[in-house]
């Protein structure tokens, strides 16, 4: 792939930097039901080493023990013993597990230093944070479902799509996959260059930066229709 040029997000809204961590834990894992030390990591810190890890596990763990049961954290497991924390999820998926981890690596990643933008996992988006609609790809679609995908849940919605390319045994491939995510919107939405975004997963949690299909990188939360420009909107009703 051609080397991208690409600019990452603002930083942090005024307000953000008064809360607690722990707040801000308790409002992340609100947000997206429960999380990992891992997720937290990539909200707080946009990133995810050993050490960083191992701290977020201790803070975890220790906000078990809060003496106000409101605030006090849950520890769920699933079938294959995997576990995460929550306020007030009663399960946490088996088969679904790995998927659902490491979309919230992205939406903590994406939410990184950004302040409250609300979460929901409505159908058909994996993920939706304002007007942009995130799906996770492991790896595993064909060309034909993948245009599939984006002609029946997209063709007639507004917003932007942003597809996380990730490839579960070889991660290498993670970029050769955006490339022919982009071949596909190209063909599904020729005149909308900015309709599908999308980055490499391993590239995403590194750097932050999301792409268009002509290389040019640009997400902006504080803004109500961040890349669509007026006559991009109106394409997009009237399809």
């Amino acid at each position: 792939m051609k080397p991208f040029a690409g600019a990452c997000a603002p930083g942090p809204r005024p307000g953000y930097i008064f809360m607690t961590k722990r707040s801000l834990i308790r409002w992340f894992i609100k947000e997206v039901r429960w999380a990992t030390p891992r997720n937290v990591a990539f909200f707080l810190e946009g990133r995810c080493t050993p050490k960083i890890l191992k701290a977020y596990a201790s803070e975890l763990s220790e906000m078990l023990r809060e003496k106000d049961n409101s605030i006090r954290l849950k520890r769920i497991r699933n079938q294959d013993g995997k576990y995460a924390y929550t306020l007030t999820a009663k399960t946490l998926p088996t088969f679904l597990f790995n998927h659902d981890s490491c979309l919230r690596d992205v939406i903590g990643k994406f939410l990184h230093g950004k302040g409250f933008v609300e979460v929901s996992f409505g159908h058909p988006a994996d993920a939706t944070i304002l007007h942009y609609r995130l799906e996770l790809d492991n790896g595993h679609m064909t060309d034909r479902q993948l245009e599939y995908k984006m002609r029946r849940h997209y063709v007639h919605a507004g917003g932007q799509i942003i597809f996380i390319m990730r490839h579960r045994e070889h991660p290498r491939l993670e970029v050769k996959r955006l490339e022919k995510l982009f071949s596909i919107a190209g063909k599904v939405f020729p005149g909308l260059p900015n309709k599908v975004l999308g980055a490499s997963y391993a590239g995403f949690l590194e750097n932050g930066t999301i792409f268009n299909r002509k290389g040019e990188s640009k997400i902006t939360l504080n803004q109500p229709r961040g890349w669509l420009t007026r006559k991009e909107v109106l394409c997009t009703r009237r399809k």
